[in-house]
This record gives C-alpha cells, structure tokens and sequence, in this order.
C-alpha cells in the first residue's frame, strides 16, 4: 500500500530566550489551527512520529487537541534537529573577526547557514554530532517512516526536513540549507511512495496560516 507521509516543522520556539526547546504562545497556536485544519479535512492518521525535543513534542500535542483520538506516537531520535546552536558556536571560534550578534534573528541565521556549509566540509573538529552522522540518521529514519502504509504524522524540525527533501530530491547540500532556513513554523512538507520510491508533493506549506487575520503567525523561528 502506498503511504501518504506528512513532516510537519514544529511551531514557534523561544528564540532570543535562555530556553529555546519550548514553544512561545504563537507556537502553541499555529499548532491548534494545524490540528484544526486537519479536523476540518477529516484526517485520520495511521501512525504518528515525533523527535524527543520538548518542541516538537509540544507541536503535537497541540495538533492533537482538535483531533479525536489518533495511535500513540513514537519518538524517534532520527528525528531530533542538529545542534545548531553548538554549530554557531564552532564557526565563529574559527571566525573570531566576524562581527555577528547572536541574539539578533538576521545575524544568527546568516551566521548558521554558513556554519552548515562549514559543517559539511568537516571543518568543526570538536562538535558532538559530524555531517556525515547526521544525514545518516535521518536517512535511516526516513526507511523507518515510509515502511509504514497508510496516512503518516511526522513531527520534527527544519535540519530533518531539508535533509529528507534533499535524500527524495538528490539536492547539493547548498540548496538543503538553503530549504532549512526557509522552514516556516508549522510548515507541512507531503511525500507519497514507498520504501526507496518516495515522491515529494509538497514542501513547506501553512494552510492553516492562509487567512488574512494570521499572518502575524507565519514565523521560522
């Protein structure tokens, strides 16, 4: 049977603040109209995967709220986002004469996207997680997700994210990162497929942030 695969990134998380794993009031919300929206679509789900970050955990349960009973989701590591802010630290110990200001949105996500490519080049010597680890459990998730039949919620963040896309797509890893930052809060990205024969249907889309009276709730943090 073919499977239909929805990835959704989790809602607004607490950038700028001494915890960011948690959602802001505006998280909490752009993930009940994504739950609303499902409801409204009458979307029964046959199986349900999150990462383990508060956030993401957070981002579904409040799907959850306007949805009647869906199966008990699984927490799979694979799909927990990158350390990025040990990523920011590591390139800018490589780049000390770089004037960044990490607690302004703009610097820091200039900042990340060039200690991504940095990353990828294997020039963090000292970083708990290398590129090569990363992509490989996301890749090693994503077998596990799509052997699943059926309407499937994934819950996790915007490194997984583009990682998949760029796994289905064979994307440079220039343009997976440039995906990454692009990652709207509660974005849905769909697949359809089977094991090693996914198709991408859609990358990265709010419906239930479409109304005029929302778009304050469109957000990448």
């Amino acid at each position: 049977m073919m499977a239909e695969i929805l990835v959704v990134r989790h809602g607004q998380a607490a950038f700028g603040t001494d915890d960011y794993d948690r959602l802001t009031d505006i998280g909490w919300e752009q993930s009940r109209l994504l739950g609303e929206y499902f409801s409204s679509h009458a979307l029964h789900f046959d199986a349900v995967f999150t990462g383990t970050l508060r956030r993401q955990r957070e981002t579904l349960a409040g799907v959850l709220e306007a949805l009647p009973p869906q199966p008990a989701a699984k927490e799979l590591p694979g799909l927990n986002e990158f350390d990025f802010h040990e990523l920011v630290s590591a390139y800018r110990a490589l780049h000390p004469d770089e004037n960044i200001d990490v607690n302004n949105a703009r610097d820091f996500y200039g900042c990340l996207r060039d200690a991504l490519l940095a990353w990828n080049r294997n020039e963090f010597a000292d970083v708990a997680e290398d590129w090569n680890g990363f992509e490989t459990r996301v890749r090693g998730t994503l077998e596990q997700i799509s052997n699943v039949s059926g309407r499937v919620l994934v819950v996790t963040s915007g490194g997984p994210i583009s990682a998949l896309v760029r796994e289905v797509l064979n994307l440079s890893v220039e343009n997976m990162v440039n995906l990454n930052l692009q990652a709207i809060n509660t974005g849905i990205t769909r697949y359809f497929g089977r094991p090693g024969a996914l198709r991408l249907n859609m990358f990265n889309a709010v419906p239930h942030l479409e109304q005029p009276q929302d778009s304050h709730l469109i957000t990448y943090t």
